[in-house]
């Protein structure tokens, strides 16, 4: 019932303060006498009255007084000032009262302010320590930080059922300061022995602004202490209230990676896509998805969404319905290898840029589904590129990988003759491919595939001990692919700049500490490499000359190629022989065009380029255990 009256309750509460501080004034000068009772118990009302209605305009009823603050001491000092010129205005200017002592006036105020900002005070200190009693066991947590993220995360974690107890931070200038009374301890370096010497339970990253090379050393200190960590997402976010500290997120796979991430302008692709059909083939894809939301949000005239598989399809449908531009889009459920069905799509929308992502991509399948693989990925791209160029289309880009540079599987092959029909053919569209690494978070990679393995398993599976990998992000990928749609020349292909080569072993047990187990409740197991896996991955032919772009993270790479005649009869035959063939007599025909593609490709101890074995060792399918190595 009290609870339902809050308002009044608290006004009332206020009214007694001002009438105790009144009484109190009264006393202290006249030596603890009463004189003039009738001038007391005559203008006390008068007071109460203003006081209140001037802390009503302050909003000093609300009572939330656990949250208490310097904004609430500063509208207490301006409702006080205000009453008492208010007070003083009315008894001696209005009602002529000259009676009244001028010291009361002064030291009534001055009662009131301590009496009203200490009634604050008070309160949020029991309500403090009733919920720390309730609380019990509150979990003790150490701030990695101590700047102004550290500062908002703090004031957060009060209200919660953690208890920091102090900082760590490179700065040695705020070592032994004191943030919310809490104490830097150490540096990061020191971290591990800071949490060990505190007892602390979990670690909180409060360094939303980090770079990634520094956020990588940090997450590495944390791995060491064999803690439980967490980041904040951002300072925006816990400053304006848009998160709470429950919603601390887990420490992303994308941060291990040691490097920041790629920032491409992309001005110049909104100013080229802005007003035109644009078509994304697997559309329905990771990177195809991807693509569609940072192409809607240039402003196509219209985009149309490409894929054969239909359930993919609707869930896509579903996001970008809510999307800006999301009324621009048409879903096509169509296969790339039918010309006439892919034809008719480009006509009647009048497509003028092809954005190509749809292929069979995952490595040890497609060495089991050989002609599949090509008549998707090669036979099915020539298909599509002779339909969009009888369809007036004026822009074409095809989607690569780095296993296309010496590949050693039948997928890099094929993405490998996809390179070299756009560079040979020739075609009045620019055509030009982006080659890139792994993609984190996309479907099958390694990432989820880790996380699912460690949750359902309890154990993780790596095919190599030595087994390396260059990673990037689904955002890093596609502005890529959008601006080699912008300066990509005929025939070029574009490469980012990924930093060094990951090794997956490492990866692995990183994503089995940030879960707070060790390798002995996760093993990793070994398993053998797969079929047409490599230890290392390469981005570029020795034979390619590296030319540089306006940015300086992406490379743009040109080569002396086959002339187009040539490939085209050699494309012939291969085709030929996926009808009427053998496998071996296809993998020959690959390398016939491909040279340096070899299935049988094994790898030094160091997964290092220089260190390819002399002797080619086959590596054997079928593992009892599917392994993992991001492919």
């Amino acid at each position: 019932m009290l609870l339902k009256q809050r308002t009044w309750v608290i006004a009332a509460l206020q009214a007694l303060l001002i009438f105790a501080s009144l009484v109190a004034a009264w006393l202290l000068r006249f030596e603890f006498s009463l004189p003039h009772p009738e001038l007391l118990l005559a203008s006390a009302p008068l007071l109460v009255l203003i006081r209140l209605l001037v802390m009503w305009r302050y909003d000093l009823f609300h009572g939330y007084w656990r949250y208490t603050g310097v904004s609430d001491a500063a509208s207490v000092a301006h409702a006080v000032v205000r009453g008492t010129a208010a007070f003083v205005l009315t008894m001696r200017f209005l009602l002529g009262i000259t009676a009244f002592p001028l010291s009361i006036y002064v030291l009534e105020a001055l009662l009131t302010a301590i009496a009203l900002g200490g009634v604050r005070m008070l309160a949020r200190i029991l309500l403090h320590r009733v919920d720390r009693h309730l609380r019990g066991g509150r979990k003790r947590v150490l701030i990695v930080g101590a700047g102004a993220a550290a500062e908002a995360l703090v004031r957060e974690l009060r209200h919660s059922h953690y208890l920091p107890i102090g900082y760590v931070d490179d700065d040695r200038r705020k070592q032994g300061a004191g943030i919310h009374a809490l104490p830097v301890l150490g540096t990061i370096d020191e971290l591990s022995h800071v949490a060990t010497a505190y007892q602390v339970e979990e670690l909180f990253i409060a360094m939303p602004s980090a770079t990634g090379q520094r956020m990588a050393r940090v997450i590495d200190r944390c791995l060491a202490s064999g803690r439980k960590f967490k980041t904040i997402p951002s300072l925006g976010d816990l400053v304006e209230g848009r998160i709470t500290v429950e919603q601390l997120r887990a420490v992303n796979p994308e941060e291990l990676l040691g490097r920041d991430p790629v920032r491409l302008d992309l001005e110049a692709v909104r100013r080229d896509l802005a007003q035109r059909v644009v078509l994304v083939t697997g559309a329905a894809g990771s990177i195809g998805q991807e693509l569609c939301r940072q192409i809607l949000d240039c402003g196509p005239a219209k985009l149309i969404c490409l894929d054969q598989a239909e359930t993919p399809m609707f869930y896509l449908q579903l996001k970008l319905t809510q999307r800006r531009y999301g009324d621009r889009t048409v879903y096509a459920v169509a296969d790339i290898t039918d010309p006439n069905r892919v034809k008719s799509i480009l006509r009647a929308h009048g497509v003028q840029v092809i954005f190509n992502a749809a292929a069979y991509k995952h490595v040890p399948l497609m060495e089991s589904n050989l002609t599949e693989a090509l008549r998707n990925n090669v036979f099915g791209l020539l298909k599509l590129l002779d339909a969009a160029e009888e369809s007036g289309c004026e822009r074409f880009l095809l989607i690569s990988s780095d296993k296309a540079v010496n590949p050693s599987s039948v997928m890099g092959a094929t993405k490998r003759l996809g390179e070299l029909i756009l560079a040979s053919r020739p075609s009045r569209m620019r055509c030009a491919s982006v080659r890139f690494g792994n993609v984190l978070g996309s479907q099958g990679s390694v990432v989820p595939l880790f996380q699912r393995q460690i949750r359902e398993e309890g154990r993780v599976t790596v095919t190599h001990p030595t087994i390396t990998r260059y990673f990037m992000t689904i955002p890093e990928a596609v502005s890529l692919v959008l601006q080699a749609f912008t300066i990509g020349d005929q025939g070029d292909v574009l490469v980012l700049d990924m930093g060094e080569p990951i090794r997956i072993a490492d990866l692995a047990r990183t994503l089995i500490r940030l879960t707070g187990a060790s390798e002995n409740d996760v093993p990793i197991v070994f398993t053998g490499l797969r079929e047409g896996e490599k230890l290392f991955e390469e981005l570029f032919y020795s034979t390619e000359t590296l030319l540089t772009t306006p940015h300086e993270k992406v490379r743009r790479t040109h080569a002396n190629l086959v002339p187009w005649q040539n490939l085209l009869g050699h494309l012939q035959e291969l085709q030929q022989l996926i009808v009427s063939g053998s496998d071996p007599s296809i993998r020959a025909k690959i390398q016939d065009i491909i040279p340096q593609y070899c299935d049988e490709m094994a790898t030094g101890p160091t997964g290092g380029p220089e260190e390819r074995l002399d002797a080619p060792q086959r590596v054997t399918a079928g593992l009892a255990q599917p392994a993992a190595a991001n492919d």
